[in-house]
């Protein structure tokens, strides 16, 4: 799989998603994202977006954190 579609399709047809309203799910535009570093993350077209709605470790590390990847790999 290479593209956001492939993801897209994929997603819908394997995952539960059991934080999300399953009626508007289909609906809602999916982003798949191949990685995140930094406030980025990154989809499979090479498309950034700002993290906005990141998580708590996020907002406070950023993804892929150089200190933490080193500690738990």
């Amino acid at each position: 799989m290479t593209t956001n579609q492939d993801w897209i399709q994929r997603d819908l047809s394997v995952l539960w998603h059991p934080c999300t309203q399953m009626k508007d799910h289909e609906r809602l535009p999916l982003i798949p994202i191949r990685r995140g570093q930094g406030v980025w993350l990154e989809d499979f077209e090479g498309q950034r977006y700002l993290d906005a709605i990141s998580s708590w470790w996020v907002n406070i590390f950023g993804h892929a954190n150089p200190r933490i990847n080193a500690r738990v790999t």
